[in-house]
């Protein structure tokens, strides 16, 4: 039986039927892009920016965090973590790194001396990346792999090849919940703010009670790196088949748009510093364009 607080807590996680207000928005193009270093691992998906340096999330089957030092990319320190292909990953005003592990649906809490798990939750708005009419084709990389030994250790998140038709299954399943959870997370004021691809949202969490405080629609299927601005006022969301990033204020209104050029990397992970978005591609590659 589900208990009061129990239902409480799903019944904040289910998704509103709701979409992106884009009208009104302001776009503007980014046309100049720079690969600046390797990441120190093949798969790198998401970043973070800290006063020690930058953290670089690699979703490689060894799920190394690496903490560089931004302006050539050396590393400080990194270790192993037990998440399965990591999205996304911060570090809260109390010292806790949060790691979102997308390929099983959890949160996952650690040291982000060592990479000891602390715990681990569920995650809401997980289930399976669909497709709906009218959205954007998926990109992938065309950039060459800084690791081409590496490079099909893990995939692109798309999934595995199959004779069935896009939505069907095998007609032994039992369970067609599975897919994915969430991608970029970051945190401020004692919450953790993280985006869900499968529900096309942006969840605000509540790190000490497990109960959603608010989502936001986000405006693609794709919803991946999420930084602050520079002030930490307001967030910046990338979508990486709309090749774009989004800015939403406190309401989660979406304020303004950066648009990327056809020939630009995938987005996956990304943190704003000094003037420039940096990024990574997950074929090996961290690379940045100006503000």
């Amino acid at each position: 039986m589900i208990q009061r607080r129990e239902f409480f807590g799903i019944a904040a996680a289910v998704p509103a039927v709701a979409l992106a207000n884009l009208s009104g928005v302001t776009s503007r193009p980014v046309s100049k892009w720079e690969i600046i270093y390797k990441s120190p691992h093949a798969k790198p998906n998401d970043l973070s920016m800290t006063r020690e340096g930058m953290w670089i999330l690699d979703q490689g089957p060894d799920s190394w965090v690496s903490l560089v030092n931004v302006a050539d990319g050396k590393v400080i320190r990194e270790f192993k973590t037990d998440v399965n292909a990591g999205s996304g990953v911060t570090v809260d005003e109390h010292g806790v790194m949060w790691i979102s592990s997308t390929h099983n649906s959890l949160m996952v809490s650690c040291s982000p001396k060592d990479g000891k798990t602390i715990a681990k939750y569920w995650t809401p708005g997980a289930g399976r990346i669909y497709q709906k009419r009218g959205d954007a084709e998926g990109r992938r990389s065309k950039l060459k792999p800084a690791y081409p030994d590496e490079s099909s250790q893990v995939g692109s998140g798309n999934g595995t090849k199959s004779e069935l038709a896009y939505g069907q299954l095998p007609l032994d399943t039992q369970d067609g919940n599975g897919g994915t959870g969430a991608h970029g997370i970051v945190a401020k004021d004692g919450m953790l703010y993280f985006v869900v691809p499968p529900a096309r949202f942006l969840v605000v969490m509540d790190p000490k009670t497990w109960v959603v405080q608010r989502t936001w629609p986000v405006p693609g299927n794709r919803t991946h790196g999420l930084t602050w601005d520079e002030n930490r006022e307001t967030l910046w969301n990338a979508d990486s088949n709309l090749n774009a990033f989004f800015r939403f204020d406190m309401s989660g209104k979406i304020t303004e748009k950066i648009q990327l050029t056809d020939d630009s990397p995938v987005i996956h992970g990304a943190a704003l510093h000094e003037g420039y978005m940096l990024c990574c591609d997950d074929v090996g590659w961290i690379w940045r364009f100006k503000m």
